[in-house]
């Protein structure tokens, strides 16, 4: 009785202390970011062993009364910092606190689709947080992955962007939005541009998880998958309604990019709005000047097409480091809106829309003929247009099913197409593809003990394609009939599929992580139309299963080292545009092939990560991916017949079609070392080769050696960056024979190593008003990527300014 009487009288003191301490407090801290000048939340005092406050979302920490003498400020992610109270009661005391210039990302989400530490899982990933968009300042989605250079990117022309992940691209890399998929039924597996449908702006985050990740994903996650997550208001913690919101306007001088963005959030405890626009204009890129001295001509856009008096007259260009018609527009919109249900379930409404104007395609108009004069007077796509609805409620209640869920139904609706009308000819092509795409995700998430967590869910996913084209007289108007790109009588994707994770702390360091899905993917395209094509079929029916996998440990050898053993599985079935496309590639035509079947990966790598100290990281990882039954293009025929007769001319016929084996191995390695307290110099480089076992030809995705070394200085309100980008050299007798095909993309000498140096710097003039400035190829080299169909800008000054509200 004396013992529960002694536990009341604890209780109510305890209450009663708290109660004062809401009342009086002796001297209040005020920590805020000295590069920012904004609140520092979660910023912890000490006194000793005596833990005093810990810094409010407004970075404030109320000290008791009577607090004097030395206190340390200590946060994760900032420098300690040691100060001296006086003394007194009701003072404000202003703390400034320095950034760790080298930062290391605890939680990704990408892995197993739910947030979990990073020292739990054995995949590579790339994290790019919000923070660092907003300094790098890309124009696109592509860019932003472009300058982390880890991920290497492909352009066909300045409206485009393809990313190269351990030697795969295009539809062998899985795009997501917040967790919905945006893979459809006619991603390519050529080049493919889709990213920069999606505006870094409007980006809380982006991971790049690497290697494949089917048992997570499904299929198209063979290289890699790219993950995107929007920005959301949040809610209020107070009572009433919240308003803010950022805005930015940048110039670029290489294609006089002119952007601007806008952005604002409501709130409240129980409903948040979050709304973005962002407008960009792209004038023609100007390349650099500076020209490889074995190939002082190679990239000069010497002649261009125009149209006079009803004639086309190739004309010469009076300055050949400005590609002409490769400038485009882009706008793009979203709104997310949250309702919180309840302490435990929240339902979220998000819409996201973009378009733009016709972009050409660039590595088309620069495309020769035989005599070597230009080939097309006309090659562009139409507006890319593309809309997502997306409805998610999200529930945590720990119970026996799960602890946390989310289902998500959406729906997405693209339409993009081609028009190309060769020099001399009346006709102008218009091949139109229209795709509607409806999916349901289940995921849940079970915590079952303190060691173990499952991960498992539902998907379903329906794509529906339409293809049409016509052909015009741009002298009369008139219509006539032309062949399409996908079958005509449309085509169908639909799969199902079911997924399971179970991770296991097998030891305080190490944790295991198993995981399988089986996926089940229907075909369907219908051949209307014979006028055109002699094809030997008249439909494609495909249904494949799959079953993959993943086993992987990641394990913390010391605090210090972290080493990561994973073996994974992934697949990829044909969609329609494997199976059932028709198209002119350089000199040849590539046609439908109903025998294609999936293609299989094995991947096998090893990560590690050695933090040296505090101020020392190193990081170096080995992959070596089989793939069976790799999609690949061949020559190919029907019936006896190797040519094709397509819009005018005579082709060479070519397919996708399924070799035996092909082997991708490949390399990562980087470096954070942080000099001083305010100098941080990284580097990062990666490179990737492969071959088709059978025939022993190279494979058209890996990439040369290619990266980046930076040296960042980060000091009060500045911070300023000076790197170097570069790429090594390929071959001509290590490219593959699909890149061969377009020679004039390429010197006699293969794909051509390069290097730029750069500068860029950002001031915060007060916690509302940045302004940043980079100046990008200084030496104004003029370089193309490797398969790139455009050469890169020449020395290009960026300014901007952002401004929160």
């Amino acid at each position: 009785m004396n013992k529960a009487f002694s536990q009341i009288k604890f209780f109510i003191l305890v209450i009663g202390l708290s109660w004062v301490s809401i009342y009086t407090y002796g001297q209040e801290l005020i920590i805020k970011d000295a590069h920012t000048l904004l609140p520092i939340e979660g910023a912890i005092a000490m006194q000793g062993e005596v833990l005093l406050g810990v810094s409010s979302t407004d970075g404030v920490i109320r000290l008791p009364t009577g607090t004097a003498g030395q206190l340390v400020l200590q946060h994760t992610q900032f420098y300690g910092k040691t100060i001296d109270l006086p003394g007194g009661e009701g003072e404000s005391i202003h703390v400034l606190m320095d950034e760790k210039i080298r930062q290391i990302n605890e939680v990704v989400i990408s892995a197993n689709r739910w947030g979990e530490g990073r020292n739990q899982v054995p995949n590579e990933i790339l994290s790019i947080s919000h923070q660092e968009v907003e300094f790098a300042n890309p124009q696109t989605a592509a860019d932003m992955l472009d300058q982390s250079g880890q991920v290497f990117v492909q352009k066909s022309q300045l409206g485009g962007g393809s990313p190269m992940i351990r030697g795969f691209a295009a539809n062998s890399l899985l795009i997501v939005l917040d967790g919905i998929r945006l893979n459809n039924a006619i991603y390519r597996s050529g080049n493919l541009q889709n990213v920069i449908m999606l505006d870094p702006n409007m980006m809380a985050s982006t991971e790049v998880i690497y290697g494949p990740s089917s048992s997570m994903y499904g299929s198209d996650a063979l290289g890699g998958v790219m993950s995107f997550y929007t920005k959301k208001a949040g809610f209020a913690k107070d009572d009433g309604w919240k308003v803010s919101g950022g805005s930015m306007l940048r110039y670029s001088t290489a294609n006089h990019e002119k952007t601007a963005h806008l952005n604002v959030s409501i709130r409240n405890k129980r409903f948040s709005n979050f709304t973005g626009v962002t407008v960009s204009d792209f004038d023609d890129l100007r390349a650099g000047a500076v020209y490889p001295k074995d190939h002082p001509d190679f990239g000069k856009r010497e002649s261009y097409v125009v149209r006079k008096e009803g004639v086309d007259e190739e004309v010469k260009n009076d300055d050949v480091n400005l590609q002409r018609f490769s400038g485009y527009s882009q706008f793009n919109v979203m709104n997310k809106a949250a309702l919180r249900i309840n302490k435990s379930s929240e339902l979220v409404y998000s819409f996201y829309l973009t378009g733009s104007t016709d972009i050409p395609r660039y590595d088309r108009l620069i495309q020769p003929q035989s005599d070597g004069s230009l080939k097309n007077a006309e090659w562009y796509y139409g507006p890319q247009d593309f809309m997502l609805h997306a409805l998610t409620f999200s529930n945590d209640t720990e119970n026996w099913f799960y602890s946390h869920a989310k289902l998500t139904l959406s729906t997405q609706r693209v339409e993009e197409s081609r028009h190309n009308r060769s020099v001399g000819s009346n006709g102008l092509n218009h091949r139109t593809e229209r795709v509607k795409t409806y999916a349901a995700n289940l995921d849940l998430e079970k915590r079952i003990s303190d060691y173990s967590n499952l991960y498992y869910g539902l998907e379903w996913v329906y794509n529906d394609a339409e293809s049409t084209a016509q052909k015009e007289d741009i002298v009369t108007g008139e219509m006539s009939p032309l062949s399409t790109r996908y079958p005509d009588g449309g085509g169908s994707m639909n799969t199902w599929a079911a997924y399971l994770s179970y991770k296991y702390a097998l030891r305080d360091w190490v944790h295991l992580t198993v995981g399988g899905r089986y996926s089940d993917v229907g075909l369907r395209a219908k051949f209307n139309s014979t006028s055109f094509f002699s094809l030997p079929f008249e439909d494609i029916d495909q249904r494949n299963a799959a079953l993959s996998g993943t086993a992987g440990l990641a394990i913390q050898v010391t605090p210090q080292l972290k080493w990561d053993v994973l073996f994974s599985t992934g697949f990829r079935a044909p969609n329609l545009d494997d199976a059932g496309k028709v198209f002119d590639s350089g000199d040849v035509v590539v046609v439908p092939n109903e025998d294609l079947k999936p293609e299989y990966t094995y991947n096998y790598e090893t990560n590690v990560t050695w933090n040296l100290g505090d101020k020392l990281t190193l990081m170096g990882g080995l992959f070596y991916t089989q793939l069976r039954d790799a999609m690949v293009r061949r020559d190919y025929s029907y019936n006896g017949m190797d040519s094709v007769y397509y819009d005018g001319d005579t082709y060479r016929m070519a397919a996708l079609v399924n070799v035996g084996k092909a082997y991708i191995w490949g390399f990562s390695a980087g470096l954070d070392y942080a000099v001083t307290q305010h100098f941080l110099l990284s580097a990062r480089l990666s490179e990737s080769f492969g071959e088709d076992q059978v025939e022993r030809i190279p494979l058209r995705h890996t990439t040369p050696l290619f990266g980046n070394v930076s040296l960042t200085y980060q000091r009060e309100r500045l911070r300023l960056e000076f790197y170097t980008k570069f790429q090594g050299n390929r071959a001509w007798d290590d490219l593959a024979p699909s890149e061969q095909d377009k020679d004039y993309l390429y010197t006699s000498d293969g794909a051509l190593g390069w290097y730029t140096l750069n500068l860029r710097s950002s001031y915060h003039l007060t916690p509302k008003l940045v302004l940043t400035a980079a100046l990008e190829n200084i030496l104004d080299h003029h370089y193309r990527t490797y398969s790139s169909g455009i050469s890169a800008p020449g020395i290009n000054g960026i300014f901007s300014a952002r401004f929160d509200f």
